[in-house]
């Protein structure tokens, strides 16, 4: 008698223990799943049910590409998880159609829909003989308690990409056309209207795009297409794929033609920008302010996408509001993006020590702000004294003025005679511990030159050949001859509002040498400008 208590206490012990081991099991391969998910694009988190009710148990963690590899191996769809509505359209919501969920469905409904779809899934999946997912009771498993966030790079239609699409021979051209924009483009002429269509005004952006283009590459696979576009979340919001994407076409661009070819969106070249005055607004003062010839097609190949500057749509008038176009710390926008420019190595050595404020000079506004205003220079040049009125010339009008100031601008990059620059400044003003430093003047002038070579930007706004002294001889008249850098900055620490001389004169060298990134000399290396001295 004693002995078979013995046993089932025993037995109980054992049970518990394979039940505690169990849920450690689970749990640890829990942990597994969620840290192999981490930073991964197609983690999804179902938490649909939260909608409607407080969760009982953690969001689901789903690896959307191992179960489309798993669905792949088995010769099977998106389908099988996704519907199709009555126009083709692959819906996003799994196992309903878009809006289900919201018209009546209840979270025990829901409930029932996700474990009866996937586990049954599961279930089959095994009798085939393929690995296979959680099944009944193995909760844990797909409810996370550590959920972990999808790292996903935002994906878009580039140019680059968008070419890949017009120039694709898979996709069928228009009736009577030898285009294919109206496959994404419903309404010709309206080169946005597919992505400001009729569904995006009440469905999010995002279901809009994935709706229509996963059902395209989908088809596209089903077809055996010669070539498709991705199904993975990671084929568009991978940082790795799509890195290797852009190389890959890059390499077949290259082979074609080097260039990317304009897209036929009938663009102008040209642009005249201004704000219009309008005589018949009483209310309205005339600014003054002379217009601006936009180089449309320069611009168009320097950016990604043409979004980059229409936000609101290509067919969306560009807002031309003074903040919207002149703010230095939005890149978007005219200002902001030439200061990006300025960041490169071979200008960042001049500008990065630069104020901001310094970029809305008044040269250089006038650079910009030109048209109809002949050679005058200064402040002069910005402002017409017969303003030009957009509003009154026609398009072509427009066109046509903003082509010729454009073409009338610096191609190349004036310079001051090489024999006219200095070979060498010695600056000895400080000399102390070390001997003066004799400073490759000329060398290093010439450098600042090359690096502008072929830059249409620093050919426009270096108009003059001494523009590139302003680069260490700021706050100065643009001369050959500058006044010396002792005559506003006094010994450290004396001259009020500015550094002293000796500050100024490692702050200028060696912030230029550290955002130029030079190696030689290193900004740190003090002999390698001033011998110490030896006595």
């Amino acid at each position: 008698m004693a002995n078979g208590k013995r046993i089932l206490r025993l037995t109980a012990i054992v049970i518990a223990l394979a039940g505690v081991l169990g849920f450690q099991l689970e749990a640890m391969g829990m942990f597994d799943a969620a840290s192999e998910a981490a930073g991964k694009p197609d983690v999804i988190m179902i938490d649909t049910i939260a909608k409607l009710e407080s969760l009982e148990q953690p969001a689901v963690v789903f690896r959307h590409d191992l179960h489309t590899k798993a669905l792949k191996d088995q010769g099977m769809s998106c389908e099988s998880c996704h519907k199709k509505d009555a126009k083709g359209t692959l819906t996003l919501s799994f196992d309903r159609l878009e809006g289900e969920d919201r018209a009546g469905m209840s979270a025990s409904g829901l409930k029932d829909m996700y474990h009866n779809g996937c586990i049954s899934c599961h279930v089959k999946t095994e009798e085939k003989g393929f690995k296979t997912g959680p099944k009944t009771g193995e909760c844990r498993s797909c409810h996370q308690e550590r959920p972990e966030a999808a790292d996903r790079v935002p994906a878009g239609m580039d140019n680059m990409l968008h070419f890949v699409h017009w120039d694709s021979k898979v996709i069928p051209a228009d009736a009577g056309k030898d285009t294919n924009c109206g496959a994404c483009h419903k309404k010709a002429g309206e080169e946005d209207s597919w992505r400001f269509s009729e569904a995006a005004k009440t469905e999010p952006l995002k279901d809009v795009f994935h709706n229509q283009c996963v059902t395209c590459h989908e088809s596209l696979i089903e077809k055996k297409a010669d070539r498709s576009g991705p199904v993975q979340c990671a084929g568009c919001h991978g940082e790795k794929e799509t890195a290797e994407r852009a190389v890959e076409l890059a390499k077949n661009l290259k082979a074609m033609s080097g260039t990317l070819p304009r897209l036929p969106r009938k663009q102008p070249d040209a642009v005249l920008l201004a704000p219009e005055v309008k005589p018949d607004a009483a209310d309205q003062k005339p600014t003054g302010m002379a217009p601006v010839a936009f180089d449309h097609k320069l611009h168009e190949a320097q950016v990604d996408s043409c979004l980059t500057c229409h936000k609101d749509g290509v067919n969306a008038k560009l807002n031309a509001s003074y903040e919207a176009l002149h703010d230095v710390n939005d890149s978007a926008t005219c200002v902001g993006c030439h200061v990006q420019a300025q960041k490169k190595p071979q200008c960042a050595g001049c500008h990065d020590a630069r104020p901001a404020a310094k970029v809305l000079s008044q040269d250089s506004c006038a650079t910009c702000h030109n048209v109809g205003v002949g050679q005058k220079t200064g402040m002069m040049s910005m402002m017409a004294s017969a303003p030009v009125n957009p509003a009154a010339m026609s398009k072509e009008e427009k066109q046509a003025e903003a082509a010729r100031v454009i073409a009338d601008r610096p191609q190349t990059q004036a310079m001051v005679a090489e024999k006219d620059i200095p070979e060498f400044v010695t600056i000895g003003a400080l000399a102390d511990q070390y001997r003066p430093s004799k400073m490759p003047h000329r060398k290093i002038v010439m450098a600042l030159y090359k690096g502008m070579q072929g830059d249409k930007l620093a050919a426009t706004f270096h108009a003059t050949p001494e523009a590139v002294c302003a680069g260490c001889h700021h706050n100065a008249p643009a001369t050959l001859t500058p006044p010396k850098c002792a005559s506003c900055h006094g010994k450290p620490f004396e001259t009020e509002g500015k550094p002293g001389l000796k500050a100024a004169y490692h702050g200028q060298c060696m912030t230029c040498h550290k955002e130029m990134k030079l190696e030689k000399p290193a900004a740190t290396n003090c002999v390698a400008c001033h011998e110490k001295k030896t006595n």
